[in-house]
């Protein structure tokens, strides 16, 4: 599916403007611009109301996509996310009342049910984070089906589902960061009383909007000083690279990858990738971007100061309209209230609690725990409710006097849940197992390798040779150092994968995402090796190669051809096209040694010290 530019579409006036497939249209609907020439269609255009099935038939026989503008359609019926992808689309409507969390009761039952769909989500994410590390596929029908149970959930459990959003360790921030996400993205839009297809299109959202970032190099991610411009560029790939690979599957919505890859775009259209604004960005994008900033404020991670829940809420509310949906910024401060099931507080008599949930009578009122230390650590006690008020004045029983950050003075949510469980009347260590990383994770692999330990994008290094170059395969093929390589390839991931590996071991990279532009280097920069697409924009990969073969400087050019079509061969590459040899996707950082030690055995690629005089 390509991504079609703003300002193709912007001659349909504002209003409720989507992208579907044609299987997906009603009659009355208005189709304002189609993936082709109207020329080419039985209509002059360049609107056309659907009145009929033969029309319906015609266009799902011959286009991919259309767009629609419900804003001028009879029938204003808006196509589920499965086949829909947000080009511009109003917020829909905003209850007066948020209040659904505060509602919500912590107690034993909730809990429990709770936590067995959190110890889910986290062994899920895990999965989906370690899959698309290596593969750059996901399992959809997993994704769905924990979205479907979180949305149940969510109905019995948003108050413990909350509380569990509150187990923060640093070592596996990425991990928690999707999971916290997901919840929160769930929740928020249940409180919102948008209808399950849309609470279900969220949690999907918050499972897949990060995980891009596993695709970058671990370095990057983890690097504890302030990011170059050029390592600021790099991170910011992570939108890109998700969608593109997530919109090879044909399972994932299109409403889900549309709102990755706008995630980070901000209504000001200071954002990226594309500089969206206002209702440009899809509404689950808007949405996304607000949770995605809380959490990442709440937690403790390499980059950005830890923050109070009042702190991220008052950050938050400085950048409504600018980087954040100022209306949503609004409800989201309703939803989560001034403290939420977890958040750990100072009274004002000194001693430290963590709160519990909020209940209604005569006004909002805190039920807190206070916390005691005790030889064995941190222990909860009594149940005490406080009086709707915040901090300050004379009143009868203690009050809220401050609100901490998650994990203050070393207070861990996963050792209070597990006691929470024993208060409650359940057994803890036995309810709450799965939820302890360290139960699904082992120990000397916690931030040292699984999902939290981010590689190159499409070609990942060995856990034993990781960020060591002498034992990398490359390295060992004794290939000659600035060795120079073209890249064609108009998948941003793809460039970005083979650019880092080569450039890691002292090759020179040149990266191009057309046809046309490769020539021009191939003209200029006399490259020593390159790697050409089959599908590209434009000219082919046949095309380009067989123009690069009349060049002088191309007749000898070693070149590896890659396609992503599985019916492809090698043999077909190399007897009929001319190449020297073939890469398959996806691949790994195998495969590409392998290829080069195919080259090198061949003579096709200079050894070491034999391109000093070639250069």
């Amino acid at each position: 599916m390509q991504t079609i530019s703003w300002d193709k579409v912007q001659h349909a006036l504002s209003g409720s403007i989507f992208r579907v497939a044609p299987s997906e249209l009603k009659l009355g609907h208005t189709i304002v611009r189609l993936d082709r020439d109207w020329a080419e269609t039985p209509w002059a255009g360049p609107t056309l109301v659907l009145e009929d099935l033969a029309q319906k038939a015609f266009l799902k026989e011959h286009c991919e996509w259309v767009v629609i503008d419900l804003d001028l359609a009879t029938n204003r019926y808006r196509p589920p996310a499965w086949r829909l992808e947000p080009l511009n689309e109003a917020l829909p409507p905003i209850p007066s009342r948020v209040d659904a969390l505060q509602r919500s009761s912590l107690d034993a039952k909730a809990l429990k049910k709770g936590a067995a769909v959190y110890a889910d989500l986290h062994a899920r994410a895990r999965e989906f984070a370690m899959g698309f590390q290596q593969t750059g596929e996901v399992d959809a029908a997993a994704a769905r089906d924990i979205a479907r149970r979180l949305c149940e959930a969510i109905n019995e459990s948003l108050a413990a589902l909350l509380w569990l959003s509150r187990i923060k360790d640093p070592r596996l921030y990425i991990t928690q960061h999707i999971i916290n996400t997901t919840i929160l993205a769930g929740g928020f839009v249940h409180a919102l009383q948008w209808d399950a297809e849309r609470v279900e299109t969220a949690a999907m959202v918050g499972l897949f909007h990060d995980i891009g970032k596993v695709r970058l190099q671990r370095d990057l991610l983890f690097k504890a000083q302030a990011l170059s411009e050029h390592e600021r560029e790099e991170a910011r790939t992570h939108p890109q690279i998700a969608s593109e690979l997530l919109r090879r599957n044909p399972e994932i919505a299109w409403e889900v990858i549309a709102a990755v890859q706008a995630s980070h775009e901000r209504p000001d259209g200071t954002g990226y990738p594309r500089g969206l604004r206002g209702d440009a960005i899809p509404v689950m994008a808007r949405l996304i971007a607000i949770v995605d900033a809380y959490d990442a404020m709440t937690s403790r991670r390499a980059h950005g100061r830890l923050l109070s829940h009042q702190q991220a809420m008052g950050v938050l509310w400085k950048e409504r309209d600018r980087q954040f949906d100022g209306v949503l910024i609004e409800a989201f401060i309703k939803f989560l209230g001034w403290v939420t099931p977890g958040t750990l507080v100072k009274l004002d008599d000194q001693r430290l609690a963590v709160v519990m949930e909020m209940r209604h009578h005569q006004g909002n009122q805190p039920v807190v725990r206070p916390l005691a230390s005790s030889a064995t650590g941190v222990r909860i006690g009594g149940e005490l409710v406080l009086r709707p008020r915040f901090g300050g004045g004379q009143s009868e029983g203690p009050t809220i006097a401050d609100i901490l950050p998650d994990n203050h003075h070393e207070i861990t949510m996963r050792e209070l849940t597990k006691q929470l469980f024993g208060v409650l009347g359940e057994r803890g260590d036995a309810a709450i197992a799965g939820v302890d990383a360290r139960d699904l994770l082992p120990e000397e692999k916690l931030a040292e390798a699984g999902a939290d330990v981010p590689q190159s994008e499409a070609i990942q290094y060995s856990q034993e040779s990781a960020g060591a170059h002498s034992s990398s395969p490359t390295r060992q093929l004794a290939l000659a150092d600035g060795l120079r390589v073209l890249i064609i390839d108009d998948s941003l991931t793809v460039r970005r994968s083979l650019q880092h590996m080569l450039e890691a071991e002292r090759m020179e990279v040149i990266a191009v995402d057309s046809g046309e532009a490769g020539i021009r280097e191939v003209r200029h920069s006399s490259p020593d090796l390159l790697f050409l697409d089959i599908l590209l924009p434009g000219i082919s990969g046949f095309s380009t190669l067989r123009r690069i073969r009349q060049l002088t400087n191309g007749k000898d050019l070693p070149v590896v051809m890659i396609s992503g079509n599985p019916q492809a061969t090698e043999q077909f590459f190399l007897d009929r096209i001319g190449a020297d040899d073939f890469l398959p996707k996806p691949f790994d950082q195998a495969d590409v040694a392998a290829c080069l030690s195919r080259l090198l055995w061949r003579s096709r690629l200079p050894q070491a010290d034999a391109l000093k005089s070639s250069h």
